[in-house]
């Protein structure tokens, strides 16, 4: 109840930036979600993301935003999991715990952006489903996704092709689809 109220006061009177509450999320790695992680998402954090936001004035500007944002989200979990030992692919960290594959990822961006929904930082883009592909037989691979809600093109939003702590990629379904690979 008392969240809903504190919403209700964001969305009135635009104290986006006085007000906050707490928010749990959950991580998951080890591939296939095999481990999985809570945390709660600090104010610190939370205070760094909206001020990313705040300066969004297009869509353009709200995937580069997004990519920070996941990013922030990546940063504050690793403080409560080990998935700072994650490389890019999947097969230059077979060994580390914090390990995470294509599904790990995709979750957990999903999971990311679902909050910046939430949080009302997504003014250009919805949370889409989960994407996948499978331009060769064994080159299964999955992401998560955007909508503009303007012109309804997909944007993909993909972290697993890159170290921890980097940038997310944001590229535009169709060329993902047809095996994008930095």
């Amino acid at each position: 109840m008392i969240k809903a109220f504190f919403k209700i006061l964001v969305l009135v009177f635009g104290l986006n930036s006085v007000l906050s509450y707490s928010q749990t999320l959950s991580i998951c790695y080890h591939a296939n979600c095999f481990k999985e992680a809570t945390f709660e998402v600090s104010s610190n954090t939370r205070h760094q993301i909206s001020a990313i936001f705040s300066l969004v004035y297009s869509a353009e500007g709200e995937r580069e935003a997004i990519r920070h944002a996941v990013r922030e989200l990546y940063l504050e979990a690793a403080k409560y999991s080990p998935i700072a030992s994650d490389l890019g692919g999947n097969f230059r960290d077979m060994s580390e715990d914090g390990r995470m594959d294509c599904v790990d990822h995709s979750k957990n961006d999903s999971t990311f952006l679902t909050y910046l929904q939430q949080q009302g930082w997504l003014r250009y883009h919805r949370v889409g489903d989960i994407v996948w592909r499978n331009p060769q037989i064994i080159n299964l691979h999955y992401a998560s996704q955007v909508i503009d809600t303007s012109t309804n093109a997909s944007w993909v939003i993909d972290t697993w092709f890159l170290d921890f702590g980097e940038l997310a990629v944001v590229i535009p379904y169709d060329q993902w689809k047809s095996g994008y690979s930095p």
